[in-house]
């Protein structure tokens, strides 16, 4: 009866235009049939009416401001695509075009972001910085480098990012753009498990962001702050804080925070085992996320909604939010122009190196203007001291070179050293846990040769025996004696023998064991999801084993290659069908130029007497997804 009711609540959450409060200990959470619109309809009347450049400019992004403080994702990006065409179309004075340009891809990197494309965010941010140097602007300048060092934070690529965030704190005098850096170091942090480094530079953000009286900036810092109570293991504190970030956002109207707040909530519930509200409060993230066409909150809701649904054993929704999430991962890779970002960022990092050399040039000339100087005044004094002194300054130089060089070699010598010694130390663990399972073989092959040298020597003997054999009670009694000892050799031999790994235990524990193995014994983060187990467990014996060893190659390829942190492993049995997702946060690489090695080779000539399908996403630094699906024959 609770199925029914949740799945009736989730349904009516998708298609109802009205908006829906479901309630859960006590709090409400609210999802949205329609979006709400804040901005005064005078201001669209305005729009319709302005004549002049400058009226229609000022219009547009007023209206897309007040839609960046609601969280309309389609809406931001829908505003500021009308400025740049607005702006493009119309040429008014040079430096007011430019101006205007550079805000509107301010606030297309901040629709990108929001919607969760943050290749296309960095390519609005990288734009935005060619068109307004620092001279210009230098406000809006340091707002698209704080843009681009967001997208790097939620693309992993942490050292990139804190480049930026230095230059902001060192660079620049504006409170706003300093408060944003420190929490933008924040999260840098609380990805990088560092919780009080964390907490640190958020109190720093939040005491400018309330001297600034900027409300949602400080709600963020406030979700985060839950965040790091949830990843403490203190939930009480998580809640209070979620808590109160969810109703003020909601009073705000700040609908982007809503969802990240629900969203934790629900992680909160989920894991301290509430799996019923968990699915209530998550399954509302999911609408509004929807509604709000934000695709990576989607994708993070439902990755947690497959776990609820899972621990309550409702797999066919499990099984369909999998495909979801698979269909969602698709849809970002393919509304981003990787290509176009990479040609922008090493413009970007071009310009950033011309700079330096000129800041240099800068500095070398007013250091040569200064000898000049001073060999104007005193040249006649230095003119011998010189003849004695350039052989001195000449050896010195040499000698630094030799000094400069030797320790960059050395420096090098030790990072391949260093790596050396990491990649002989993951080989090593790999080998010994192989050299554990080949043991339990060797074992069970030398109690299996025990019990026929044994038993057939006694047999044997029995044989020879029976061939003599009279009506002597005597020799009857000596067979007995022998058929009774070999009868206990057997009940002994066969009680130490090891079970067979795969008729005598559950498929879903072997796999568990040997990823346990592997979990200890790397520095990944490997999860396996098996669902339903008690379909897996009964699938024929040499399917099992196929399975088995193609996981084996996935897990050894990622943990060779892919320098990934985390591994996920779902493995489901729905309609005759056994399906495969195995997904890695690693480097990726162009799957139509890196040919395929011995360990894909393997599984694909696996899958071929199997009759399966193999699908491989991956995208450089994003990670690999594989998708296998696998026929069941009863018959086999």
């Amino acid at each position: 009866m609770h199925k029914t009711f949740y799945k009736f609540i989730f349904l009516s959450l998708l298609f109802s235009p009205y908006s829906l409060i479901s309630q859960e200990n006590g709090n409400s959470y609210t999802a949205f049939g329609t979006i709400p619109e804040r901005a005064p309809d005078s201001l669209y009347q305005q729009l319709d009416n302005a004549i002049t450049f400058t009226d229609r400019t000022f219009l547009i992004e007023t209206i897309a401001q007040v839609h960046i403080q609601l969280g309309n994702t389609d809406s931001i990006i829908y505003y500021g695509n009308y400025l740049k065409d607005e702006v493009l179309k119309n040429t008014p004075e040079k430096i007011t075009n430019t101006l205007l340009l550079s805000k509107s891809y301010e606030i297309l990197g901040i629709g990108s972001f929001q919607k969760g494309l943050y290749d296309e965010a960095m390519k609005y941010y990288l734009q935005g910085i060619s068109i307004t140097p620092k001279a210009k602007n230098a406000l809006l300048h340091y707002k698209h480098k704080l843009g681009l060092a967001l997208a790097y934070i939620e693309k992993g690529e942490y050292d990139k990012s804190i480049s930026i965030l230095d230059e902001c704190l060192n660079q620049s005098n504006d409170k706003q753009i300093r408060a944003f850096a420190n929490k933008y170091y924040g999260d840098v942090y609380l990805y990088g498990n560092d919780l009080e480094a964390s907490k640190m530079f958020y109190k720093k953000a939040l005491k400018d962001f309330n001297y600034l009286k900027l409300d949602k900036p400080i709600l963020k810092v406030q979700i985060n702050l839950g965040t790091i109570a949830l990843m403490e293991k203190n939930y009480d504190k998580a809640l209070n804080f979620l808590g109160k970030a969810k109703n003020l956002a909601l009073e705000k109207q700040f609908y982007d925070l809503y969802i990240a707040s629900i969203l934790r909530i629900g992680k909160v519930y989920s894991i301290t085992k509430q799996y019923e509200a968990a699915q209530i409060v998550l399954s509302t993230a999911y609408v509004n996320a929807v509604q709000w066409n934000q695709l990576e909150s989607q994708k993070v809701i439902a990755n947690n909604l497959i776990d609820v649904y899972v621990s309550l054993e409702d797999y066919k929704n499990a099984y369909s939010l999998m495909t979801q999430y698979q269909s969602i991962s698709n849809m970002i890779t393919q509304d981003q122009n990787t290509k176009e970002v990479k040609e922008l960022e090493i413009k970007y990092q071009t310009v950033q190196k011309e700079n330096e050399i000129l800041s240099l040039q800068e500095e070398q000339l007013l250091k040569e203007s200064e000898i000049k100087r001073q060999k104007t005044i005193k040249n006649a004094f230095l003119i011998g001291f010189l003849i004695l002194l350039v052989p001195i300054v000449a050896l010195l130089y040499v000698y630094y070179q030799k000094l400069q060089a030797q320790s960059q070699l050395n420096t090098k010598q030790e990072e391949i050293n260093r790596q050396k010694v990491s990649s002989l130390i993951k080989g090593q663990e790999l080998k010994l846990v192989k050299a554990s399972i080949e043991a339990q073989d060797d074992e069970r092959s030398r109690i299996a040769r025990e019990l026929h040298d044994s038993i057939g020597g006694n047999l044997a003997a029995i044989k020879l025996q029976m061939n003599n054999l009279s009506d002597t009670t005597e020799i009857k009694g000596s067979i007995v004696n022998q058929i009774d000892e070999t009868y206990k050799q057997v009940r002994e031999i066969s009680h130490n023998l090891i079970p067979s790994k795969f008729s005598q235990n559950a498929f879903t524990t072997l796999i568990g064991e040997y990823i346990d193995k592997l979990d200890k014994a790397s520095d990944q983060n490997i999860t396996f999801i098996p669902h339903p187990e008690s379909k897996i467990n009964a699938l024929n014996e040499n399917l099992q084993v196929e399975i088995f060893n193609i996981l084996q190659e996935l897990i050894t390829n990622t943990l060779k290659h892919a320098k990934a942190k985390n591994i996920e492993i779902h493995v489901n049995v729905h309609n005759n069908m056994v399906q495969m997702l195995f997904e890695d946060n690693g480097i990726g690489y162009d799957t139509e130029k890196t040919p395929n090695g011995i360990g894909l080779q393997n599984i694909k000539s696996r899958l071929e007497t199997l009759n399966a399908q193999i699908n491989i996403d991956s995208v450089l630094n994003r990670g690999t997804v594989v998708n296998i699906e696998i026929p069941i024959n009863y018959d086999s």
